[in-house]
Parts: C-alpha cells; sequence; structure tokens
C-alpha cells in the first residue's frame, strides 16, 4: 500500500532517480562548457564557436525523460554563470530560451523516423532564429549561424553517433 510520502513523489516532477539522473546531466552540462573554454579559439569567445552548452540537454532528450532535458536547459546557463562565469550575464535569459526551444524541438523531431538523425542541427538552428528573432534583429542571425558552425557540425555528429543507442532509435 502506498503511503501518502510516496504518492507526492510519484506525482511530482522528479522521483528520487530522476533527481539523481538530473543531477548527474546539470554537472556534465556544467563540466563540457568549462572543459571547451579552454580551447584556444581567436576572435570568438570557445562557447560561441562550439555550442558546448547544447550538449548535455541534447543528450538528456535521447537518454532520459524530457522533464529531465527541460530542467538541464532551464539551469545550465545560470549554473554555468554563477560556477564558471560563462556564458557572459547578458546572453544567460537568451541562451536559456535558446536551449529551453532546443530541447523542445528536439524532443519533437526526434519522433519523426525521417529527421531523428538530424534532431540536434534542425533544432539549434530554428532556437537561434527563434532567440534572434526575440532578442536581437533577424540581421544577426547570419552572424550567429556563422560563428556557431562548428558547435552544429560538432552536435550534428554527436547526433548521429549516440541516437542509435537510445531506446528512442527503435
Amino acid at each position: 500500500m502506498a503511503t501518502s510520502n510516496t504518492l507526492t513523489i510519484e506525482n511530482s516532477l522528479l522521483n528520487k532517480s530522476q533527481i539523481k539522473e538530473s543531477v548527474f546531466v546539470l554537472a556534465f552540462s556544467i563540466l563540457i562548457p568549462f572543459l571547451i573554454h579552454f580551447i584556444p579559439v581567436s576572435g570568438n569567445p570557445a562557447g560561441a564557436v562550439f555550442l558546448p552548452i547544447f550538449i548535455a540537454p541534447f543528450i538528456a532528450v535521447i537518454f532520459f525523460r524530457m522533464n529531465i532535458a527541460l530542467i538541464t536547459a532551464l539551469l545550465s546557463p545560470i549554473l554555468n554563470y554563477l560556477l564558471t562565469g560563462n556564458p557572459i550575464y547578458g546572453t544567460v535569459g537568451i541562451i536559456t530560451l535558446e536551449l529551453f526551444s532546443f530541447v523542445l524541438i528536439a524532443g519533437l523531431l526526434l519522433k519523426f523516423e525521417i529527421v531523428k538523425y538530424f534532431a540536434a542541427p534542425i533544432s539549434i538552428i530554428i532556437s537561434m532564429f527563434l532567440s534572434q528573432l526575440i532578442f536581437s534583429s533577424l540581421s544577426h542571425f547570419p552572424v550567429v549561424l556563422t560563428i556557431g558552425l562548428p558547435g552544429i557540425i560538432l552536435i550534428s555528429f554527436i547526433n548521429i553517433l549516440i541516437f542509435p543507442l537510445s531506446k528512442k532509435s527503435k
């Protein structure tokens, strides 16, 4: 028989195992960008070039439940800023919106056979477009896209390589 505490946990946003998974994915979402920022890149910040903050939420979309991916998308920009100083404070809100929309779009696209192996790059491009539409002007979109092209290519490879390992690929 379930107790009231059990019912509360079962009906909450996260159960105990999902809390552990969320902490793991959040730690990963801080570690990857932290390490990427050590790569020397001339002209633009390494994060803007390689887009490492998108990797952990995408892995969460593939291997975990959507709520874990959304929590990661919402918390990783501010946690990264508080712990490492990156991304730049003025971009935390923009990146949070990009990650949140990226996770939602990727989760949707992974359900369609025709695009599931390209869900990540398509989702990044759409989320960047939306953030430029809301926060800036579309005239900046080609610049943002060009700067982030290496990161889009990187996450494309990640998408192609790890998606077949997930239960969602079947």
